[in-house]
């Protein structure tokens, strides 16, 4: 009986999506999340600095999700309508920021627009709840 359980089980995971069968940890990503909002505008405005992007001051900072092994923020900067970013996080910490103009012809996930709405606090794994 056991020789039948390993092919299936290969049949099975070749069959599979790559997204669904790999999940990469992203402990930049996370850690950006955990700061504080005026903390994580100020570390998105000093990765889009160090790249070379205009950012006088960053308005609106959101996740928006993953791409690929990275995940995908997005930054509003004060000053001109153009200062518009999605800013990828690399597991490593590295990062690579992008005009939101640009995303379409560069084959890059779109720009979604910011909520008016508040944000939704960020759940990250086995992060504790408590319960009043």
């Amino acid at each position: 009986m056991k020789r039948f359980a390993l092919p299936l089980v290969a049949a099975a995971l070749i069959t599979l999506p790559i997204e669904a069968a790999v999940t990469i940890a992203n402990p930049a990503s996370d850690q950006l999340a955990r700061l504080s909002v005026l903390q994580r505008k100020g570390a998105l405005r000093g990765a889009l600095l160090d790249s070379g992007l205009p950012c006088p001051r960053v308005e609106k900072a959101t996740i928006q999700g993953p791409w690929k092994n990275m995940m995908m923020w997005r930054a509003k900067c004060a000053g001109d309508p153009r200062y518009d970013y999605a800013v990828f996080v690399g597991p490593d910490a590295s990062i690579q920021a992008r005009y939101c103009a640009e995303m379409k012809e560069l084959k890059l996930p779109v720009c979604r627009p910011f909520s008016n709405n508040p944000p939704a606090a960020i759940r990250l794994p086995g992060a504790k709840t408590s319960v009043r």
